[in-house]
């Protein structure tokens, strides 16, 4: 990484010539971790990949969909972030006559439905719920529509299909004039937006925009390492230990070692994000540490809450979960892997 950050392309060739002949991931399952690393370094030199990788890694191949089940399904980090955070939004959702949900990055809306079917069972679905789905795949945005359709709740469902920073005037007034209380929902999205050409922080001017429109309450989960603006080297040991934790949890999963390895290469396209991308304007994948996504809701004018003990009703050992004052850590073996904030108005 020194090579390469100093421009010796060279020398780091060959440098990663001999760390290939040193891994091997049939025999050591930790070697999975330095298999994909080695990958991602050798697309930013332009190097030919080697075909024992291409073929290994080929095996453990899965469409998304299954990944994604896999994933939600076993991996108990992702499985906790998703309690709190449906936790989170039920407690401002149930029993209102009227609510919006202001969804960024909703996907297939999954999450938005399981809240609604789960209030539902207990008798306090929103009477009328408003929901604004903000997602640049035009698709999961119809996806999302018939999911919390099917949760029989009474919906206006309104699409906007952009990304967050590309928000219209007309956007942000469809946001402001919506029906009360409005809670805004966030998870592993906004890492996604990226300064513009002229410097200018979008993520600053996006919770700058979302506190002008009043919401009730602001619901945040992301990645808890620093992959944004810092250098290349810092930001290889940043996404190592942060990709490690999550590897040495997926270890001691008990699951089978082929099903171990799927979900391991599910984060094969964020390793070749953060590392591998030469051009550093084509990064998507720029993690904040949680310090940080603090500091941009208070300097938006919003106040970080404790979120309720309650939100997490059963442990999911190994992973860990830490109540903090401002926010929740969920991470394994001491390091913390994700963060869920909940958020008011500073005012409120």
């Amino acid at each position: 990484m020194e090579d390469m950050d100093a421009g010796r392309a060279g020398t780091a060739r060959r440098w990663l010539d001999k760390l290939r002949g040193l891994i091997d991931p049939e025999r050591m399952g930790d070697d999975f971790l330095y298999l994909l690393y080695h990958d991602a370094l050798a697309r930013r030199l332009g190097t030919c990949h080697d075909q024992r990788d291409n073929l290994y890694l080929r095996r453990f191949e899965r469409p998304q969909i299954e990944l994604f089940d896999l994933m939600a399904g076993h991996l108990p980090v992702l499985t906790l972030a998703g309690r709190i955070g449906g936790a989170l939004l039920a407690d401002h959702l149930a029993g209102r006559d009227t609510a919006t949900l202001l969804s960024v990055g909703i996907g297939s809306g999954g999450q938005e439905a399981a809240v609604l079917t789960a209030l539902a069972k207990r008798g306090r679905a929103p009477g009328r719920l408003t929901v604004i789905g903000v997602d640049p795949a035009v698709g999961s945005l119809h996806q999302a529509e018939r999911a919390i359709r099917d949760t029989g709740v009474t919906l206006d469902f309104h699409h906007v299909p952009r990304f967050a920073e590309r928000m219209t005037d007309q956007d942000w007034d469809l946001v402001r004039r919506a029906p009360r209380p409005l809670v805004m929902n966030a998870a592993f999205a906004l890492h996604h937006l990226r300064d513009t050409a002229s410097g200018a922080d979008e993520r600053n001017t996006f919770l700058s925009k979302l506190r002008d429109a009043e919401p009730d309450v602001v619901v945040l989960c992301e990645p808890d390492s620093d992959h944004h603006r810092v250098a290349l080297p810092e930001r290889f040991h940043n996404s190592w230990r942060h990709f490690h934790a999550v590897f040495r949890l997926i270890d001691v999963l008990d699951v089978s070692a082929a099903d171990r390895n799927a979900m391991k290469l599910f984060f094969r396209r964020e390793v070749v994000d953060i590392v591998g991308t030469a051009d550093d304007e084509d990064r998507y994948e720029r993690h904040e540490p949680a310090e940080t996504w603090l500091a941009r809701l208070r300097e938006a004018g919003f106040r970080p809450m404790p979120a309720p003990a309650e939100s997490v009703s059963e442990p999911m050992p190994p992973a860990f979960v830490r109540h903090d004052p401002d926010s929740v850590r969920i991470g394994f073996d001491g390091e913390s892997i994700l963060a869920v904030i909940h958020a008011v108005p500073a005012h409120a």
